[in-house]
């Protein structure tokens, strides 16, 4: 796993995500050019766009660490089998 951090700094944040698909996070720090998702939940995220489900998802298992090169201009979205989950976001920019 890599985190790409050219200069910068990063920005730390949480959120609960349940059976209901929501933002990764809810705001997008300026700037942003990585994004590191890691599963502190008991159950199974699943990751995509606005239209995520636990059928068409990237999976992210309890535990589990997941690393984007992601530009702030773009949403993430996650979603559970119904269960909450927190979810720890760090943001490069």
């Amino acid at each position: 796993m890599v985190l790409r951090i050219i200069s910068g700094r990063l920005i730390p944040s949480t959120i609960t995500i349940g059976g209901t698909a929501a933002k990764i996070p809810t705001t997008a720090a300026t700037g942003r050019i990585t994004l590191l998702i890691t599963n502190n939940g008991g159950a199974t995220l699943y990751i995509g766009d606005s239209t995520v489900t636990t059928t068409n998802g990237t999976p992210i298992e309890i535990g589990e660490k997941f690393p984007l090169d992601l530009d702030a201009k773009v949403d993430l979205y996650g979603v559970t089998a119904g269960v909450s989950v927190d979810v720890r976001i760090l943001e490069g920019v």
